[in-house]
């Protein structure tokens, strides 16, 4: 039998979320637009009341807020350009989530079979009462379907509409990517375990290559801020771009500093960590300060170039002092792992 179902207090929840945040600055206004993973997770989990943090715990507790990745001609898709069947797995498995999920290519001749097991899924959940993850072009939160029109109904962070996705249009993206997840149970975890590990796992992220994004093309952690300071040096880029992307980065530095002051207890070398983080987001707060003179930006002024290519490098200094700190913070788990810290 046909129907139709939408979650409205997941929607009104998400609609209001842009207003909530804009109290805090407005650069979290604008990080809340830019539909990553963690945007669209956080609607959901605060609307199962399986958490009342901040979303700047759940960013930093998942570590997908201490990714760095670039592209090299410092493209938008930096933004989303990593493993997202590994890691998004594992960032919904880290804060006590249960999830399904798929992901392929839309060119893949069974492409259909899989666009109607993912339209099968997202609306069991919610039929369920959950709010499914979707990329359209981003991610996206999926609210509810309505069968005799044959349309999925989303909301996105920049956008105050719950907005309408026909069946035959899911997975078909402007990018040849499909994914989705499903959100199905939760259980309750060691908050503060969970924290520490986030650490860890932020020096894996700075000293690792993501091995399925193609080095030519990216770089990450330690290694994307060479990349910026190249790309900027070469003028190879698209200045609205590089600068969303900088935007992008000094937002999730500033969250960075707000986590890991609120692990303050976790070891008596947390004070480094604090400083070199702290710093960290006042270095981007200067690049954001940059960017907002952006007649002489755009017109690519070698003063404000050069300015922003300074700030970078020191950047990447300051980041790989405030991962020095966390190695001498949880020394002993560290080394215990060996050659992989990214073992969990």
């Amino acid at each position: 039998m046909k129907k139709m179902r939408l979650l409205t207090d997941l929607a009104d929840l998400i609609q209001r979320l842009p207003q909530t945040n804009a109290g805090i600055t407005n650069t979290d206004r604008w990080r809340y637009a830019t539909g990553t993973y963690a945007d669209a997770l956080y609607p959901i989990l605060l609307h199962k009341k399986w958490t009342h943090l901040p979303r700047y715990m759940i960013a930093g507790m998942t570590a997908s807020l201490f990714r760095f990745v670039v592209d090299r001609r410092l493209t938008t898709e930096s933004i989303s350009a990593y493993n997202w069947m590994a890691e998004n797995f594992v960032a919904a498995d880290f804060i006590g989530v249960a999830a399904s999920q798929a992901a392929g290519f839309s060119f893949e001749p069974t492409f259909p079979l899989y666009q109607k097991q993912a339209l099968r899924d997202i609306k069991a959940s919610i039929d369920g009462g959950n709010g499914a993850v979707l990329w359209h072009d981003q991610f996206v939160v999926v609210v509810g379907y309505d069968d005799d029109e044959e349309v999925l109904f989303f909301c996105t962070g920049d956008d105050p509409d719950v907005l309408r996705l026909p069946y035959s249009l899911v997975g078909q993206n402007n990018s040849p990517y499909w994914y989705y997840q499903v959100l199905e149970a939760h259980q309750s975890i060691d908050m503060w375990e969970v924290c520490k590990e986030s650490l860890i796992q932020a020096v894996y992220k700075w000293e690792t290559h993501d091995y399925i994004l193609p080095a030519q093309d990216y770089a990450c952690g330690s290694a994307a801020y060479t990349a910026v300071a190249d790309v900027l040096q070469s003028g190879n880029y698209e200045c609205n771009q590089a600068a969303m992307v900088l935007r992008y980065y000094a937002c999730t530095r500033g969250e960075m500093a707000s986590y890991v002051r609120a692990l303050e207890h976790l070891s008596p070398h947390m004070d480094q960590v604090i400083v070199q983080y702290t710093q960290l987001a006042d270095l981007y707060v200067s690049i954001v300060e940059v960017l907002d003179n952006s007649a002489a930006w755009d017109a690519r002024e070698p003063g404000s170039v050069h300015r922003v290519s300074s700030l970078i490098r020191s950047a990447g200094d300051t980041e790989q002092a405030a991962i020095d700190a966390i190695k001498d913070a949880f020394s002993e788990t560290i080394n215990n792992r060996c050659s992989d810290i990214g073992l969990r």
